[in-house]
């Protein structure tokens, strides 16, 4: 359990330190350990950790033998100090300091995975859980909230609640970290501390988005900004199911396995059922039935999203659905989030223009496969510095990624051709009312995703 040193108790100490250097020393670590020379110092066991593991060998400009004098000072003090506090000198002296030291002095490419490693170790390094991922790179919020979390696990660990080391300790000190996410935070009304988390997340991307931020792209992200700052609908199961028909068709065929081709392609004759399941997928009357995969646009891009999620995988000359493919099959809204979410995920440029591309559906563009939609991303595209070879895109590169985004969200009834119109003209692509919910959930996810870039 953290302890509170008294400003008095802490100046005692320093002043009775045999040498001069000592003293120095044992003030410069207090003070990276948040005490600003005045009024009370609150030290846990994490703190000493992270100074003697990876501050004082990477921030101290000094030799490795003056790097091993300032632990033994820390260690003197705390001892000094007494109580709880004595007990972290142990961390001071400990053969993984002197292992890490060693290491960060001599440059080894091992000491910043090993530092990880003990981290993780001593049970009080807040984890990653289903909840929250922490970012390598945080918000104030966000760094205020993670050192809330590591009191947490520092404290029960002390009192014997968490156990490093024993079995099934992972999944307790996960429980411990979300209990702690799921706190009221401290001077933000009724939020808990991952609200709070996630509202700074949302800001940031709202602002900053994956990469530098541009006035251009703020135009075409600030009017879904409220669509984003609740949590998305709820998606109703049987909605769910009836838009993702076809996806759960080919995960129940896939359950006994689903024969392919020399070439790696699903068969004829799954190919012509789809397309006699699925008229709008292809124009028999004027085509006659497909014979081959590549003639179905829509199953290409399915079957490589299914593939891509890991919902069904390759065995042989047959793809099989795969236990999680049967646990999202059971679950339609699930499935839904997850399609959402991997169509718009991650820091590629198709990430970035997809995102660009939802932002604006759902504020009521009428797209299709046309240039209109990659006229209105191009100039925010380019304005956010993307490249290649030296050079911005084109508006029709930034077209036929978009195209790329459109095409499994067709497939997936994300979106869908406008009922109405004439025959011959093509139809607008519209959203669904499920894939309305969908695609906000999908950029929500990219908002809250940690952030792996400077704020």
């Amino acid at each position: 359990m953290p302890v509170e040193l008294t400003e008095r108790a802490i100046r005692d100490v320093i002043a009775v330190m045999g040498e001069w250097d000592d003293a120095q020393a044992a003030e410069s670590a207090l003070n990276w350990m948040g005490w600003e020379g005045e009024g009370p110092l609150l030290l846990r066991r994490y703190d000493v950790q992270l100074f003697v593991w990876y501050t004082l060998p990477r921030k101290f400009l000094t030799s490795l033998e003056h790097k091993r004098e300032a632990a033994e000072a820390l260690a003197l003090t705390l001892e000094r100090l007494g109580g709880r506090a004595a007990s972290y000198a142990e961390v001071c002296r400990s053969t993984e300091t002197e292992e890490l030291l060693r290491a960060w002095e001599s440059k080894d490419p091992t000491a910043r995975r090993r530092l990880r490693e003990l981290l993780e170790g001593s049970g009080i390094e807040p984890p990653d859980t289903e909840l929250l991922a922490w970012g390598s790179v945080m918000g104030f919020e966000e760094a205020c909230v993670r050192e809330q979390v590591a009191t947490t696990l520092e404290e029960a660990v002390e009192d014997g609640r968490l156990s490093p080391g024993t079995p099934g300790f992972r999944r307790r000190q996960a429980q411990v970290a979300d209990a702690a996410l799921s706190e009221p935070a401290k001077d933000s009304g009724v939020r808990t501390r991952l609200q709070v988390v996630h509202a700074e997340r949302v800001q940031r991307w709202l602002q900053r988005g994956n990469t530098r931020g541009s006035e251009q792209r703020r135009t075409i992200i600030e009017p879904i900004a409220g669509l984003l700052a609740a949590a998305p609908p709820v998606v109703d199961p049987p909605a769910a199911r009836a838009v993702l028909a076809p996806t759960l068709w080919l995960l129940e065929q896939a359950s006994d396995g689903i024969a392919l081709t020399q070439t790696g392609a699903l068969n004829r004759a799954l190919v012509r059922e789809i397309a006699e399941r699925w008229p709008d997928w292809w124009d028999a009357g004027l085509f006659g039935p497909p014979n081959r995969q590549d003639d179905l646009a829509l199953l290409c891009e399915l079957d490589e999203l299914l593939r891509h999620l890991r919902l069904v995988r390759r065995t042989s000359r047959r793809i099989i659905t795969t236990a999680r493919g049967r646990q999202l099959q059971a679950d339609p809204a699930a499935l839904l989030v997850a399609l959402a979410t991997e169509l718009l995920a991650g820091e590629s440029f198709r990430a970035a223009c997809a995102e660009l591309a939802v932002a604006l559906i759902l504020d009521g563009f009428v797209t299709d496969y046309s240039d209109a939609l990659a006229d209105r991303i191009h100039p925010a595209i380019v304005a956010e510095g993307w490249q290649a070879a030296g050079a911005p895109p084109e508006p029709r590169d930034v077209g036929c990624t978009i195209a790329a985004f459109i095409r499994p969200a067709e497939a997936t009834g994300f979106l869908e051709h406008q009922k109405s119109g004439s025959g011959r003209k093509p139809k607008p692509l519209i959203l669904t009312d499920v894939g309305r919910a969908a695609l906000m959930t999908g950029l929500r996810a990219r908002a809250l995703a940690p952030s792996m870039g400077p704020y």
